[in-house]
């Protein structure tokens, strides 16, 4: 029944954020002073409020079904066990890729909800349709959903016997619940493992900002001006990023099985590339502020 309503909310995010990215897109192609523009910007901020709800409440579901040990979903089965300790039970929340994503949805809401507030208004609607477009590529990694033999994302409320159905014991037994879970990697089972991702997932998240507003720079033709508002969100964005890399290369070493050190791996090159780039995106900024010279570096960083 979780897994039903779980599922439903996701469902109602990826549309909702369609609506969303649609709504601010129209409103950023209108006249900003126009009624028309005026509805769009109303549309699109109630759709990614709609958003940041189902997401919120889809973490909630996915975080209860962790806690009371559900194991008749894959996910619970695959990620936790009943001898966790409970700040680990409640990491496992990110321990797989259903949940990454998830959480890294939550994250671009928050993020989202930060930009509707706070950023200039002549940028809001360029900015928010980006976003939107991003967290919409973002939640169908997750949403689930199936036309004949392809299938969209993977859903972080499938039931093992949905997910083998070929197992003898579900083929016997549809309705099979296995005692116990096969529990976190014991290579996760570490105090980092509780802070690393969520503030790695914000970097992530923030790094999107930069992003929004150099296409909406190309896109309104303001090559000077995106850069006051974008200034700070980028710093926040490589601050974030820096932190978790920090974190992230200190819990390599103190783990035996990395060698010791922090490896060259596709895991690690997944955060510091963006990272680097960030810092030469910002510094190009800067100068950029200060002199007028550097923005098309600034625009392709």
């Amino acid at each position: 029944m979780l897994g039903t309503i779980g599922e439903f909310l996701l469902l109602t995010a990826f549309v909702a954020c369609g609506v969303s990215a649609v709504a601010f897109f129209w409103a950023a192609r209108s006249d900003e002073t126009s009624p028309v523009a005026t509805a769009w910007k109303r549309t699109g901020r109630w759709a990614w409020g709609t958003v940041s709800a189902t997401i919120g409440a889809t973490s909630g579901v996915l975080w209860y079904l962790l806690f009371t040990h559900q194991y008749q979903y894959a996910y619970v089965y695959q990620q936790s066990s009943n001898d966790l300790p409970l700040h680990y039970l409640f990491s496992t929340f990110w321990a797989g890729q259903e949940g990454s994503f998830l959480f890294w949805a939550l994250m671009m809401c928050v993020v989202g909800g930060l930009l509707i507030t706070y950023v200039q208004r002549e940028y809001e609607t360029p900015v928010m349709a980006v976003v939107g477009l991003c967290q919409l590529f973002l939640l169908s990694m997750i949403v689930g959903l199936q036309f004949g033999p392809v299938e969209i994302g993977s859903s972080p409320f499938m039931t093992l016997s949905e997910k083998f159905t070929d197992a003898p014991v579900f083929q016997q037994n549809p309705g099979f619940v296995p005692a116990d879970g096969q529990g976190l990697n014991d290579l996760l089972q570490n105090p980092w493992m509780t802070i690393h991702p969520p503030v790695l997932f914000l970097g992530f998240s923030a790094m999107v900002v930069p992003f929004a507003f150099a296409v909406a720079a190309l896109w309104k033709e303001r090559y000077t001006q995106w850069v006051r508002p974008a200034l700070p969100w980028t710093l926040f964005a490589v601050a974030a990023l820096g932190v978790a890399i920090a974190m992230g290369g200190y819990w390599a070493y103190v783990t035996l099985s990395f060698g010791g050190y922090w490896a060259w791996d596709p895991v690690e090159n997944s955060s510091l590339v963006p990272w680097l780039l960030g810092v030469a995106a910002f510094h190009t900024m800067l100068v950029q502020r200060k002199s007028g010279s550097s923005q098309k570096a600034s625009l392709l960083l």
